[in-house]
């Protein structure tokens, strides 16, 4: 199985912990959301379903422990709803940087430069209590941590990794009643120089930048206090939001950096005859298989969008263009490829830059590739397509009910 791996950063309260326990808990089971996480580890699985049952009991987790790097690995299962087989599909491996140890990080922290290299996303978890003082400029104290200690590692960290980058905000239950909305949220936050810069060199290069908005507790289950504690409310029970998304986004933002880095490699190409047999025919031919064959010329066809995923995830053979080898493709046909990219952007990238608009008829098509793909598993390859289904649902759900998830400012001047 293909291993993601996620690292989760974000400073001491944001909720990283009872957001692991609240995404296990509501992705333990098949359900709506057409997949379920099993945890690798049987004392990890306990410990993340005592701390969603201590929730209902009215007791918050406590603080990670300052020198720990927590490593959480789920592996995605599809179960058939024909015969009840159960097929593992892949594994997401959660790295949880504690929150104590974040804020006063330095360049020297090497466990965590590791961890950036080996990053397939990047989650950055912010507090939504101290976005909610921002917001309402009523707290200078919470605003000037979320300022000056919560987001500046964020950012930095962010900008040593080229992985798809989700910024989470935590605690929506406390947005929302405050009535505002994502995009009042994103236009504050690109306020913030370094948050804009960040966001702009990422649109430079087409790699995506989400704002996804989580409840690890849902709606009028946690009431805020003086002082900044979070006082939970008799006879209440968890109502999570939102916990299968920042999970299911990661495939599909990773089919796209993965066709911006293969046309970033044929941009490299210099003049020279291209050679019957060349590596790069070869290479030439991967791409297009992978990306012009599935009827992207004309149109996004979803069928067509779901089985270029399957492919990605099956393939073993896709490491050519991401190697760290001398680039194979120096010195060949500049003419040639100025028109191959420029009928690929026009009529593929165009598309997959803008993520497609997430309408009404492509979520129903997207639900019933899904619904019709459980009925029909018989092995990891249809099971495989039925997840991919569900997490380009879900991906594409986001969009159409949070149109400013995805964060873009490359109208803005530099």
């Amino acid at each position: 199985m293909k291993n993601y791996n996620i690292l989760t950063l974000g400073a001491s309260g944001a909720g990283k912990t009872v957001f692991m326990a609240s995404m296990f808990k509501s992705l333990s089971t098949q359900g709506e959301h057409g997949f379920y996480l099993e945890a690798e580890d049987f004392k990890k699985q306990k410990l993340l379903n005592n701390i969603y049952t201590n929730l209902i009991i009215r007791k918050w987790p406590q603080t990670t422990r300052r020198s720990e790097i927590s490593e959480w690995k789920f592996t995605c299962v599809i179960k058939s709803l024909k015969n009840g087989h159960n097929f593992p599909i892949c594994q997401f491996t959660y790295f949880d940087y504690a929150g104590g140890r974040f804020t006063d990080m330095d360049e020297e922290d090497y466990d965590l430069q590791k961890i950036i290299v080996k990053a397939d996303a990047i989650l950055g978890l912010l507090d939504g209590q101290k976005i909610q003082a921002l917001m309402n400029n009523n707290n200078q104290q919470k605003i000037d941590d979320f300022l000056n200690k919560d987001l500046p590692p964020i950012i930095k960290w962010m900008s040593y990794s080229q992985a798809p980058i989700q910024f989470v905000i935590s605690k929506w239950d406390l947005l929302e009643n405050d009535n505002f909305g994502l995009k009042e949220i994103s236009d504050r936050l690109l306020q913030i120089p370094e948050f804009q810069e960040l966001v702009w060199h990422r649109n430079q290069k087409r790699s995506s930048v989400r704002l996804i908005p989580v409840s690890s507790v849902g709606s009028g289950f946690a009431t805020p206090q003086p002082d900044g504690s979070m006082k939970i409310i008799g006879n209440s029970i968890p109502h999570p939001f939102h916990m299968e998304v920042p999970v299911s986004c990661v495939i599909p933002d990773l089919l796209e950096k993965e066709i911006q880095v293969n046309l970033k490699q044929l941009i490299t190409i210099s003049n020279k005859d291209i050679a019957e047999n060349s590596r790069f025919n070869i290479l030439l031919n991967n791409l297009l298989k992978r990306v012009l064959s599935f009827s992207w010329l004309i149109n996004i066809v979803v069928n067509n969008l779901v089985e270029v995923l399957v492919s990605n995830i099956l393939d073993d053979d896709n490491s050519d263009f991401n190697s760290n080898e001398e680039n194979p493709l120096n010195g060949i046909g500049q003419e040639f490829t100025k028109e191959l990219l420029k009928t690929i952007d026009n009529l593929v990238l165009r598309n997959i830059g803008k993520k497609v608009k997430a309408d009404e008829q492509r979520l129903a098509e997207f639900l019933q590739i899904r619904d019709e793909s459980v009925t029909e598993i018989k092995d990891k390859t249809t099971a495989l397509k039925s997840a991919v289904a569900s997490f380009l649902y879900i991906s594409n759900k986001l969009t159409q009910d949070f149109p400013n998830s995805e964060i873009r400012v490359d109208q803005l001047k530099k």
